[in-house]
């Protein structure tokens, strides 16, 4: 794929998967169904994780600058 196409693709707003005339892409939730109950809450814990350590880095950030 040539630069120009990928650059064509980013353009078309349904190029990254199937999706519904929401714009929320099925494949995702597919690929989430498929996981056990207990494989999506260890998954949820580690974004959460990510997230509070995002957050704490912002905010430790934002308290350096002058």
């Amino acid at each position: 794929m040539t630069s120009d196409e990928y650059l064509a693709k980013l353009r078309d707003p349904h190029w990254y998967g199937e999706q519904d005339e929401n714009g929320v892409d099925l494949s995702l939730i597919r690929h989430i169904l498929q996981l056990s109950p207990t494989e999506r809450v260890r998954r949820a814990d580690r974004e959460r994780r990510a997230l509070l350590e995002l957050r704490s880095n912002v905010r430790r950030i934002a308290t350096e600058r002058p």
